[in-house]
């Protein structure tokens, strides 16, 4: 791996040591195991914007998402017997996927959620769950997660690959259509991300990528930016995981159901005077996304 290709969390807004010390032994396991895995989720999301670039999302977590992957469930046990083993690990009895890591007994725990994804799953893009297969999960664009993922230092000399951006709003947008009726915070990250992809290392992109969308947006450099998210994850989404972002984009009632919940999000987000910018910022992200160019 080239030194120069891994990003380093500052010193000045760090990673917390639980976080860094669960991730130690998931990438530990995982190297043991001879298989991939990505951050993702909320954790993913702080790293790319707080950590890396000091833009702090409105919410806050301490769980920890990880896709690994997976060639038979058979291999996932062993994987979970491995954390185990460590003895900073239990497992939660009430779901499947989500270990509980402690260092230290009677230390507050931090809960990691385990995706397996790869030729476990059966069809392709969707996992079934032991032991009857009856609860069934969506892992399109876990794939792409892992192929497209940022190496970042942490802290501690732990290197770990985190989900990248455009992948990250990938796995948003079919979170989102999956759990809508369970969990709001779908809505809240996509629209997170879409307004701040500007501010995470991407002004200059937007200057010398995206000419054509700043002056078409009047030089409004977020909504730009959410043009060129929407090139980004077109060119990263592999051809099932864009039919299937697209199918939600291009579906007149779910993408104006989409759209009233990141309004409904923004009015959340904002401390002094509503700004409603969420239309805005989502149809230039699918214009970009269905009919954008591919490449820069």
């Amino acid at each position: 791996m080239n030194a120069s290709s891994i990003s380093k969390v500052p010193a000045d807004r760090p990673v917390h040591p639980l976080t860094i010390a669960l991730l130690a032994a998931v990438k530990d396991a995982c190297q043991k195991l001879g298989t991939r895995f990505v951050l993702a989720g909320a954790t993913a999301r702080d790293i790319q914007f707080l950590h890396l670039h000091g833009v702090k999302a409105p919410t806050a977590t301490r769980d920890v998402d990880v896709a690994v992957c997976a060639v038979s469930w058979e291999f996932h046990q062993r994987l979970i017997v491995e954390l185990l083993a460590t003895g900073q690990f239990t497992h939660n009895a009430k779901a499947q996927q989500q270990l509980l890591f402690r260092r230290e007994p009677g230390e507050y725990g931090v809960q990691l959620d385990l995706v397996p994804f790869g030729p476990i799953e059966t069809p392709p893009g969707a996992i079934a769950w032991p032991p009857n297969g009856d609860i069934v999960m969506n892992v399109l664009g876990f794939e792409e997660a892992v192929e497209t993922a940022q190496q970042v230092d942490i802290g501690e000399g732990l290197v770990v690959p985190v989900v990248a951006i455009p992948a990250f709003v990938l796995l948003k947008i079919m979170a989102w259509q999956d759990r809508r009726n369970e969990k709001n915070t779908d809505a809240s990250d996509l629209l997170f991300t879409l307004r701040q992809f500007f501010f995470a290392g991407n002004d200059v992109r937007v200057y010398d990528e995206a000419m054509d969308l700043l002056e078409a947006c009047e030089f409004k450099v977020e909504i730009a930016a959410a043009g060129l998210l929407g090139r980004d994850a077109r060119e990263m989404a592999h051809p099932q995981t864009r039919e299937a972002v697209g199918r939600i984009l291009q579906t007149p009632g779910t993408y104006a159901a989409l759209k009233a919940d990141l309004v409904a999000r923004a009015a959340t987000f904002m401390f002094g005077e509503f700004v409603d910018d969420s239309d805005d910022l989502l149809d230039a992200f699918r214009t970009q996304f269905l009919f954008g160019s591919s490449a820069s």
